[in-house]
């Protein structure tokens, strides 16, 4: 995880990818793209074969002890400069997003000896330690301020370690996830458009979407936590969703308003299945607007989390 580098052409809208650059990156990290594609496989294995539900779930107890045994994702982080740090915590925490799901399924399935269970919680325990630290605002080179900021930087360090603080049953891990959903929310336009991410010239729409996927995680761990949102984060939250689920349908919207073509992919919009529940209960009309979204794009799987977006959190808490 060391000497990390940005993929983006110099540009103040961070949007342009160098794709010699995006190719060397995606070298470099290889081996976390093919676990998570792995977790993905066997979660599926284990969730939708019967047969083979009880190898997959062992397969995934293996694979994540082989992880945490080696303290993968932590070697060689402060070896970076602060850019470059930021790629590493950042790479480290999605990773573990799909360890933290695979975990969570093989252990309704096939719980694991304390002897493999305990080694990966330590591992759990010091990447956690690592995003908070990351996310914890600290003296910095004025060009790099910018670190600091709510985006979908900080929404997804927190996304990772509400994960992880619920296999830890730690509620100060957890409340730190939750107080950044409730700074995020605080933060919000009312208009719904996140500036940090509308900043990013062509990409503007694919960033609001991928804070979104973080977000609407951070708001089923909530729900599942009996953690309440306030009246006026509720509409916040209303507003972001909308916002992202109207300019997905019409970007030509968004181009008009920022004055940049945006790109459009269907998988950008994942995050409605994960926060449909949480709208049918508060907005049945939201809810039934991004339904009809998302129908004709099903089953969508989103690749940072690792699991289909219907199946996140039935069964975890943190107590």
């Amino acid at each position: 995880m060391s000497k990390l580098f940005s993929f983006y052409k110099p540009s103040y809208t961070q949007s342009e990818v160098d794709p010699v650059a995006m190719k060397a990156f995606a070298k470099r990290l290889w081996p976390t793209g093919a676990v998570t594609k792995s977790m993905l496989q066997m979660m599926q294995a284990a969730l939708d074969v019967p047969r083979q539900r009880r190898n997959a779930a062992n397969c995934i107890v293996r694979q994540t002890r082989v992880w945490a045994d080696a303290n993968a994702l932590l070697g060689g982080v402060e070896d970076n400069d602060p850019l470059g740090h930021r790629q590493a915590v950042l790479a480290g925490g999605w990773t573990t997003i799909s360890f933290s799901n695979a975990y969570a399924v093989a252990k309704e399935i096939a719980p694991p000896p304390s002897s493999a269970d305990a080694p990966i919680k330590a591992w759990f325990a010091k990447l956690s330690d690592m995003l908070v630290a990351e996310f914890t605002p600290a003296p910095r080179e004025p060009k790099y301020v910018w670190l600091d900021g709510n985006s979908n930087h900080r929404y997804w360090a927190a996304a990772a370690v509400g994960l992880m603080a619920v296999h830890l049953q730690d509620r100060k891990r957890f409340d730190w996830s939750m107080d950044i959903l409730k700074s995020a929310l605080d933060e919000a336009p009312y208009d719904g458009g996140l500036p940090r991410e509308l900043s990013r010239g062509g990409r503007s729409l694919k960033y609001q979407n991928f804070a979104m996927d973080a977000i609407a995680i951070l708001v089923r761990l909530a729900d599942v936590n009996n953690v309440t949102l306030t009246p006026d984060q509720e509409k916040r939250l209303r507003a972001i969703a909308g916002f992202a689920a109207t300019m997905y349908l019409h970007p030509d919207q968004l181009e008009a308003k920022i004055g940049y073509p945006q790109e459009v992919e269907p998988g950008m919009v994942t995050w409605i299945d994960v926060l449909l529940p949480h709208f049918r209960r508060r907005d049945p009309e939201l809810a039934e607007k991004l339904d009809g979204i998302a129908r004709p794009l099903r089953p969508m799987t989103n690749t940072f989390v690792a699991l289909p977006a219907t199946r996140l959190f039935e069964n975890g808490s943190s107590k």
